[in-house]
């Protein structure tokens, strides 16, 4: 009876040794295709980018914050401004894509055609356009 259960344990390893020993993935090089990517980033990365807007997002002269408190009840104007990042870092194609004021969207606007060229993005080697779209707050207290 020992024999029995020693001989089925023996089969049951050697049965499954060919299925270890199995590649699971193909390595071959004709079936890889891998794209590298590289996103935009903002000169001094996050930290400079949040500090540059900190810098300029200030309210325009004329703005009437009160009249807007009473209208909207809201502290923080958000307006949101898309652009794209050119091959080069550039900042190309500014457009308010939402927003309440006028005035606060062309000032929203003014402030992403001032920042500094970006290190581009790339994919493959090859510097690419990258489309972005941020929120610019203004705070009226």
């Amino acid at each position: 009876m020992n024999k029995k259960y020693s001989l089925i344990v023996v089969l049951l390893v050697m049965m499954s040794m060919p299925i270890i020993s199995q590649p699971t993935t193909d390595n071959s090089e004709s079936e890889k295709t891998e794209i590298k990517q590289k996103m935009p980033q903002f000169p001094g990365g996050d930290v400079a980018f949040y500090d540059f807007l900190d810098k300029n997002v200030k309210l325009p002269s004329g703005f009437d914050k009160e009249k807007y408190l009473n209208e909207h009840h809201n502290q923080f104007v958000p307006i949101s401004v898309g652009f794209t990042v050119d091959t080069d870092g550039s900042i190309i194609n500014v457009k308010v894509i939402d927003g309440d004021d006028e005035n606060l969207k062309n000032k929203a606007k003014e402030i992403v055609e001032k920042m500094p060229k970006w290190e581009p993005g790339y994919q493959n080697g090859s510097p690419i356009k990258v489309e972005f779209a941020i929120p610019i707050r203004f705070n009226l207290m």
